[in-house]
């Protein structure tokens, strides 16, 4: 069967922004506390976007002038990395032509994810493109939403994210999860034993999705 819909996770799943993400935040915080983070405490704060994370690394500093440094050092630290993972541009473009509309479901926040869509060159590939929340994971909640708003049934829609909180989020919204495990961040022995549709290739995903 033919997917409507397939929703995609941008960080670890569509590029390698992790490089990107983690020295935006550190380097945030040095200029703000003169202190040094380790990478853990980042991730730490992994499922808000960059408004809640920046609450959490930095309870004392203005949320407002937190954000304009982080985003400066965002889109700073972004331009060493200007290309998705190999393979994405012809999957999204396969997907495309065989009328399979593809939309975003990321954790960022908007502003980051325009950023990164900005300086990957995928501006316009993604519809509808729905972020994260500085409160709490909203990913189930925004799958739920896509299910409603683009009149889709649950097995009509699939989400191809690259975490082990990407499955539990697809599970929970009832679809399906196709696990990208071609970042070189990826925690294959966590996805394998959570999903047994593991894609080490962003062409093994294409072949299966096509197929």
């Amino acid at each position: 069967m033919m997917y409507r819909m397939i929703s995609f996770d941008l960080d670890g799943t569509l590029a390698d922004t992790f490089p990107v993400i983690l020295k935006s935040f550190h380097s945030t915080v040095k200029q703000l506390t003169g202190q040094k983070i380790n990478d853990q405490q980042i991730f730490d704060t992994f499922g808000t976007n960059e408004q809640g994370m920046l609450k959490k690394l930095l309870p004392n500093v203005s949320l407002d002038t937190a954000s304009d440094i982080f985003y400066q050092a965002y889109e700073q630290a972004h331009q060493a990395l200007r290309q998705p993972f190999p393979g994405v541009l012809d999957l999204l473009q396969a997907l495309k032509d065989h009328g399979v509309q593809i939309s975003l479901l990321t954790g960022k926040g908007q502003r980051s994810c325009d950023i990164s869509l900005k300086m990957l060159g995928l501006t316009g590939y993604f519809k509808p493109i729905l972020v994260g929340s500085p409160e709490r994971n909203v990913k189930t909640d925004n799958l739920q939403s896509l299910l409603t708003t683009q009149h889709l049934a649950p097995d009509e829609l699939a989400y191809v994210g690259d975490a082990t909180s990407d499955i539990k989020a697809a599970q929970a919204a009832g679809v399906h999860c196709f696990s990208a495990a071609w970042s070189p961040s990826v925690q294959l022995d966590a996805l394998q034993t959570m999903n047994a549709d593991v894609y080490k290739s962003v062409a093994d995903l294409q072949t299966k999705l096509l197929s």
